[in-house]
């Protein structure tokens, strides 16, 4: 009886030896896939949200890669009905804040960072509109120049999902 234990353990024990190497063998080969890339996008009700604080006038999609993750952003470029390009910022951050987005950070007059409280991982870096943010996005500006937006009342913000 003692014989049968000790041989059904040293089985057991070739038999995960066994295993792992035939693991490690399929990785060194390739024939393991690799881990499927993910694509980050914010939410479009939180978008529906942020383009419910002003007139949209231009709009963007901005894609980055890191790490296997995709994260695509959208540009926005909202009139908030401002006088000047720090009262535009302020504003759209109030209208923001008033539909539950928090601020996590900020250096006024030029730049805010939110967060939703209400829509998972959706963030919001708000700037005063300046052209030289879209000099390689033509059609922003085209858009632009069509809607003939007044620049001092416009707000840029990309809304994007993930992590700060």
């Amino acid at each position: 009886m003692r014989l049968r234990v000790a041989f059904t353990e040293q089985a057991a024990r070739i038999g995960r030896i066994a295993t792992t190497a035939l693991g490690a063998v399929f990785m060194a080969s390739g024939c393991v896939s690799p881990p499927a890339s993910v694509t980050m996008r914010v939410d479009p009700a939180a978008l529906n949200d942020v383009r419910g604080i002003g007139e949209v006038r231009a709009e963007a999609s901005d894609e980055s890669e890191r790490d296997g993750r995709t994260q695509v952003a959208r540009d926005l470029v909202i009139d908030v009905g401002a006088t000047s390009g720090r009262a535009a910022l302020d504003k759209a951050a109030d209208l923001l804040a008033a539909r539950k987005w928090l601020i996590k950070a900020q250096n006024r007059p030029t730049i805010v960072l939110m967060e939703s409280a209400r829509w998972g991982e959706a963030y919001a870096t708000l700037r005063p509109f300046n052209p030289a943010y879209f000099e390689d996005k033509p059609e922003v500006l085209e858009q632009l120049r069509k809607a003939s937006a007044k620049e001092e009342s416009l707000v840029y913000l990309s809304v994007y999902e993930g992590t700060i």
